[in-house]
């Protein structure tokens, strides 16, 4: 083998194993960040379970402070308990979408059953949005004042609450829209993948 040869192989041989220490460190990379976002993923469940147990004591709250809104406690605070329970139903998927990307197997199809089940939890989400804007609207309730010693017909939403519910739908109907969109490009990237496997 001549010096032009050997220092041609040489430099295969160098170049071969930068590549290789590149993609390890790009692989130790994504590990530590998959790791942080589970880690957020579990926090975020432990707020929720907390935030479910303040929805129903600052119902109570609520109804101590104005009681003529006592009819409205339980379908306000069974809403809210469901809306959280959506969102920490939407982390489990989430977390087994950053599993399939820590193993490299995200093109497997697992994935598209999993943005499915996300995209579930938004549309619930967005339901019990919609609920709730509909009974504030439309609910009343008779309450009788004992200051006045009559009889009175009150709303059971406000001005407030709407607003922050129709906004809250929208957010929601583009981010429904944009996972449709991502899971129809996962769809076709998974479908040229397996298109190039047949090839080769």
């Amino acid at each position: 083998m001549d010096s032009h040869t050997s220092a041609s192989v040489n430099g295969d041989v160098r170049a071969a194993d930068s590549s290789q220490s590149d993609r390890q460190s790009r692989s130790n990379r994504s590990g530590v960040i998959i790791a942080v976002l589970k880690a957020m993923i579990v926090l975020l469940e432990l707020i929720c379970l907390w935030g479910q147990f303040v929805v129903v004591v600052m119902s109570g709250d609520i109804v101590a402070t104005y009681p003529e809104l006592a009819s409205a406690r339980w379908p306000y605070a069974i809403a809210g308990v469901l809306g959280v329970a959506c969102f920490e139903i939407a982390l489990i998927p989430l977390w087994q979408l950053l599993t399939l990307v820590k193993h490299h197997d995200v093109f497997s199809g697992k994935a598209v059953s999993r943005t499915d089940a996300i995209i579930g939890c938004a549309i619930a989400e967005a339901v019990l949005v919609m609920f709730v804007l509909l009974y504030g609207s439309l609910a009343h309730s008779e309450y009788y004042d004992p200051a006045q010693g009559i009889s009175v017909d009150v709303a059971m939403g406000a001005a407030a609450m709407s607003l922050a519910c129709i906004v809250a739908l929208l957010l929601l109907a583009a981010f429904v829209l944009l996972l449709i969109v991502m899971r129809s490009l996962l769809k076709d990237a998974i479908a040229q993948r397996d298109e190039l496997a047949d090839v080769i």
